[in-house]
Parts: structure tokens; C-alpha cells; sequence
């Protein structure tokens, strides 16, 4: 690659400096905004160095506090899937 690419790393080098998956890095890019994080070079997706500050910050790895209390908030959202439930059990009961 250009010199002026040696800033940037490739999908795989970014996600081992996250510590996670690739397709966990892609799903914290898209939960973040994938049009300010990644670019594309050379029909690669490339992500500049100083990003990965910012998607780590994003990054809640299963089992960690930061991903049980987001858990508990998306949760405590609702959703059909617990009106459902809920409808069916009053019916059965």
C-alpha cells in the first residue's frame, strides 16, 4: 500500500487490537456509524488508527458489566416479543 495508508489497518488487524471478532467489529462499527470509521481503499475497508480508541470505548465483550447494564436497558425497552408472552400466559391461565 501508499504511504499514506500505513495509518490505517485492515478489518483483521483492528479487530485483534479490539480484542474481538471480525464480525463483531463490523456489528460495533454499524452500531457506531460505519460512515465515519471505516474507508475504503483500494476495494478494501480500512480503518484509521486513532478509531480503534473509539470503537474499544463502543465495545461491550459478553459478560462484562458495561454489556449487562446495556442488556438491562434494552431489555426493560420492551418489545412485542414480551406483550406476546404475556397475552399467552393470561390465555393458559
Amino acid at each position: 500500500m501508499n504511504d499514506e495508508f500505513k495509518e490505517y489497518l485492515t478489518i483483521i488487524q483492528a479487530a485483534k487490537a479490539v480484542g474481538c471478532s471480525r464480525r463483531t467489529l463490523y456489528r460495533v462499527v454499524e452500531r457506531i456509524g460505519a460512515d465515519e470509521i471505516v474507508t475504503v481503499a483500494f476495494g478494501r475497508r480500512l480503518i484509521h488508527k486513532s478509531k480503534v480508541a473509539v470503537i474499544k470505548a463502543a465495545y461491550m465483550p459478553l459478560g462484562s458489566k458495561k454489556h449487562s447494564m446495556a442488556a438491562r436497558a434494552w431489555g426493560s425497552a420492551g418489545g412485542t416479543q414480551k406483550r406476546i408472552n404475556r397475552e399467552k400466559a393470561a390465555k393458559n391461565a
